[in-house]
C-alpha cells in the first residue's frame, strides 16, 4: 500500500510500483494539513495503481525512478514534436488557438523542420531578436511565442530528448506596464450620449464599461443568473473569448462587484432587451452574446470616429472608471476590488499618478463628477426606443 513517511520535518510518499519500491520527495513540510492533503494523494496513486492506470512521469516527471518506468521519446523534427506535444495538452479552446497560431506564425518560419535536439540557446536568442526587430511588443514575444517555446523544450528535457533546456537562459524582455489611457469625463460622457443616440442597443454596455470597472470579455460573459438586482450585486464568475465561455485564470477575477445607480438604470433598460431572449445580458443585432472584437470593429471604432473622440479600445473603459474613480477620491481598495486586482498595491502601482487623496469606498465620490453624476439622465437615456 502506498503510504507516507517523514524524513528530516518534509513528507514522502513510498509505494511499489511494477515490483520498485520508490520513495518520492514532496515540498510539504510535516504539518497536520499537509499530512491530510499527502494521505489523499497516495491514495489516488494506489487506487491508480491497483486499476493498472497508474503513470509514474505524470506525477513525477522528475522522479529519482523516471528512467526505469519511461522510454526515452524519439528526436522529431520540430512541427512534428508540437503536434505530439499538443496533441497530449487538456486545454482552453482559445488558447489552442493561441499556441497553434504563435506557433505557426512565428515559431515554424524560424525553426522549420529542426530536429528538435539540435536547437541551441543561441537559436532561441537570434529566435527572439528576430521578433524584436518584427516590431513586436515585449509583452507580446514573451507571452505567446517564447512562452511555447519554453514550454516545448522544457517538455523535451523531460522526455530525455535533450540533456538541459536552452531557453532557460534566455531572459524575458523587460517590459512596461500596459498603457492606461483613459477618457476624460468629457469623452466618456460624450461617448455614452453618443450610443444613446446613434446606437441605442449597445447603449447599456457601454455604461456598464464605463461605470464598473470590468473587462470586456467579462461583460460578454454575463448572464442574468449573476445580475442580484436585490443585493446591488454583479457575480463576476466567467469569461468570453472567440465565442467560447470559461472560467478566469486567475482566481482573484472571481469577484462581487457593486451596482452603483448608472448601471442599475442601465441593466434595467438592458432587461427590456435581453431578459426574455436567452442567458447573456449583452446581444448584439441577432440576438447573439455580444463578440467583443466584432463591437470593437463594426460599432465601437465607428462611434468614436463619427464623435470625433480619439481612438482607444473598450478596454480602456475599465481604466477610466479606474482613473476616475481614484481621482474623485474612492478609497483604492475599493477600486481594487471593483477591478478583481489581487491587492490594492497593484492598483496603486497602475494608476498612482491618479491618487489625490485615500478618503471614500462606497462610490459616492465617483457620482458626483461629471453629467451623469450631477444630473442623472439615465432613465431620459434608456426611455427611447431602442434602434
Amino acid at each position: 500500500m502506498a503510504s507516507i513517511r517523514i524524513i528530516k520535518g518534509r513528507l514522502y510518499y513510498v509505494f511499489y510500483y511494477k515490483g520498485v519500491k520508490c520513495t518520492e520527495k514532496t515540498s510539504l513540510e510535516a504539518a497536520k494539513e499537509n499530512v491530510k492533503r499527502a494521505e489523499k494523494f497516495t491514495n489516488l496513486i494506489q487506487a491508480e495503481i491497483d486499476n493498472g492506470i497508474f503513470q509514474y512521469e505524470k506525477h513525477f516527471p522528475h522522479g529519482a525512478k523516471i528512467a526505469l518506468f519511461t522510454s526515452k521519446k524519439e528526436d522529431l523534427p520540430f512541427n512534428q514534436y508540437f503536434a505530439d506535444w499538443m496533441e497530449g495538452k487538456v486545454l482552453k479552446e482559445t488558447t489552442r488557438r493561441n499556441w497553434t497560431s504563435a506557433f505557426w506564425k512565428h515559431l515554424y518560419p524560424f525553426f522549420k523542420d529542426r530536429v528538435i535536439s539540435t536547437i541551441t540557446r543561441a537559436d532561441v536568442r537570434r529566435f527572439q531578436r528576430s521578433l524584436t526587430e518584427k516590431g513586436l511588443e515585449p509583452s507580446t514575444i514573451n507571452d505567446k511565442p517564447m512562452k511555447v517555446l519554453r514550454m516545448m523544450l522544457n517538455q523535451a528535457y523531460v522526455d530525455e530528448i535533450i540533456p538541459k533546456n536552452p531557453a532557460l537562459a534566455v531572459k524575458r524582455l523587460p517590459q512596461g506596464m500596459t498603457d492606461v489611457d483613459p477618457f476624460n469625463l468629457e469623452e466618456r460622457d460624450a461617448v455614452i450620449e453618443g450610443f444613446q443616440r446613434y446606437a441605442s442597443l449597445y447603449a447599456p454596455y457601454v455604461v456598464c464599461g464605463f461605470w464598473t470597472g470590468w473587462r470586456p470579455n467579462e461583460a460578454c460573459a454575463l448572464k442574468w443568473s449573476r445580475v442580484d438586482f436585490q443585493q446591488g450585486k454583479i457575480l463576476i464568475r466567467e469569461g468570453r473569448v472567440l465565442g467560447q465561455t470559461g472560467i478566469p485564470k486567475s482566481s482573484g477575477s472571481l469577484r462581487d462587484i457593486d451596482v452603483l445607480d448608472p448601471v442599475h438604470q442601465a441593466l434595467l433598460a438592458q432587461k427590456a432587451v435581453s431578459w426574455m431572449v436567452g442567458t447573456y445580458v449583452f446581444l448584439d443585432r441577432k440576438q447573439k452574446p455580444l463578440n467583443q472584437e466584432i463591437f470593437r470593429q463594426k460599432i465601437w471604432e465607428p462611434m468614436l470616429k463619427r464623435l470625433n473622440v480619439r481612438y482607444r479600445p473598450p478596454y480602456q473603459m475599465r481604466h477610466t472608471f479606474a482613473t476616475l474613480a481614484i481621482s474623485a477620491g474612492e478609497n483604492v481598495n475599493w477600486v481594487a476590488r471593483m477591478l478583481g486586482h489581487k491587492s490594492p498595491v497593484v492598483t496603486l502601482e497602475k494608476y498612482n499618478r491618479y491618487i489625490p487623496n485615500l478618503t471614500r469606498a462606497d462610490g459616492k465620490a465617483l457620482l458626483g463628477m461629471g453629467k451623469m453624476g450631477k444630473r442623472f439622465p439615465m432613465e431620459e437615456i434608456f426611455s427611447q426606443e431602442n434602434h
